[in-house]
């Protein structure tokens, strides 16, 4: 593949892309220079590690944290141990360690739920209305106190 005029990538950025045979550690130490060679290792990786995420969390939630992943190991590139030519483990790490990250903010959420479930007042309006806010009102707690008890594999 040549480049062609009005690319967006430029000079060896382009070579390590179209360079399927290079190895994640040599497309790795490119972005250190060269930071659009970096999107090698999102083409080669990203669905793998969105279904590793979306596994965990589910679909809409693995979208940004794939995003986060991605963002992480772009940060974190000059830090890759270049020995270690598949950087898979490496963005399964990453992710992993956001997807712990999650859970807890998660968790804190469902806490804070129920602890202002058990302080809250009583509502007022027509009876349908309040009939309807009771049993809402009379569920969050139970409810925010269930998902809050849930393992981590759950």
């Amino acid at each position: 593949m040549g480049q062609r005029s009005g690319d967006p990538l430029v000079g060896s950025a382009a070579a390590v892309l179209e360079d399927t045979s290079l190895d994640d550690a040599t497309a790795i130490g490119a972005s250190k220079t060269d930071p659009e060679s970096f999107a090698l290792i999102f083409d080669r990786h990203a669905l793998y590690v969105h279904g590793y995420l979306a596994r965990r969390l589910g679909p809409q939630v693995a979208d940004d944290i794939l995003a986060d992943t991605f963002l992480a190991a772009f940060q974190a590139r000059g830090r890759y141990d270049v020995t270690r030519s598949d950087a898979r483990p490496w963005l399964i790490g990453i992710a992993t360690r956001l997807v712990s990250s999650h859970r807890r903010s998660e968790l804190r959420r469902y806490r804070l739920l129920q602890a202002a479930a058990s302080d809250s007042t009583e509502p007022s309006g027509s009876d349908d209305r309040v009939e309807a806010l009771v049993t809402a009102e009379a569920l969050r707690a139970p409810l925010a106190g269930a998902l809050a008890g849930l393992s981590v594999g759950d």
